[in-house]
């Protein structure tokens, strides 16, 4: 039964995943179905080219808000989406191998045979599951929101802003897991990895107001995920392609230490 590592792990992470997709696809229904109201507004977009620059900074481009692409931007994949996909990231990444470690159950997994490394793989494998499933569960409650409220929005670019916030986080549950596999500290991997997500949003919140800020883009994730509003102008293949390859480096660093290091008893 402890053979197959990765469904284990799904079983044990069931309700949650089912609670944070529910999160996600009512977040999903609650944004489109909201839209209306916005796209109705006489004078919104007057009144927002009059905001300061930094409070325009969290909502976007003021001539694209009103949009139903630039108001699912600005809501959706500009700080609820990748809270909730984060936090669920963080802290299934962080506990996958350091929170058995600590709780003294990664010791009975592998007294079983099978190999440390695979013990990893497989449990990155139902992280990456769990965020899928969230990502199909935000999908839904956008597509049924848009038709319920009787509005178009472009397929594609959801999906692909859809993709991006998958792979965003998948980054962030891999760094955790990356990092509780090479210290076993649960509470040391959640919080590091929650000050590169919020030192990340951050920076690239901030990158149109402070110019001095320009040249630390490229250490954000949040640059990578959505620095180009990648439902409005689509998706950039080179962040993907450098989120894909922090994903990588994670992975292989937690190999390396996970097989090298001392266990708790």
């Amino acid at each position: 039964m402890l053979l197959n590592v990765y469904l284990k792990s799904l079983r044990d992470s069931k309700k949650s995943i089912i609670y944070y997709s529910i999160g996600t696809m009512v977040l999903g229904l609650y944004v489109t179905l909201f839209y209306p109201t916005i796209r109705d507004s006489t004078g919104l977009t007057d009144f927002l080219e009059q905001l300061p620059e930094a409070m325009l900074a969290f909502i976007g481009d003021a001539d694209t808000y009103t949009t139903a692409e630039g108001f699912l931007n600005a809501e959706v994949f500009g700080f609820m989406g990748p809270m909730i996909f984060g936090v669920f990231a963080i802290i299934a990444g962080a506990g996958a191998i350091a929170g058995e470690e600590e709780s003294h159950s990664l010791d009975q997994l592998l007294a079983n045979p099978i190999s440390r490394k695979n013990v990893l793989l497989q449990k990155a494998a139902a992280l990456i599951t769990g965020l899928f499933l969230l990502s199909i569960s935000l999908w839904i409650g956008i597509i049924v929101g848009a038709r319920i409220a009787g509005f178009s929005l472009s397929l594609t670019g959801t999906l692909q802003a859809i993709f991006s916030l998958w792979l965003l986080g998948g980054t962030l549950g891999l760094i955790a897991l990356a990092i509780g596999a090479s210290t076993g500290k649960k509470s040391l991997a959640g919080g590091l990895t929650a000050a590169v997500g919020i030192i990340g949003f951050l920076l690239d919140t901030f990158l149109s107001v402070v110019d001095a800020l320009d040249p630390f883009k490229f250490i954000s994730v949040f640059y990578y995920f959505n620095g180009n509003d990648v439902i409005i102008n689509g998706i950039n293949p080179l962040h993907s392609l450098a989120m894909v390859a922090i994903l990588v480096i994670a992975m292989a660093i937690a190999v390396w230490r996970f097989e090298s290091r001392d266990l708790k008893n």
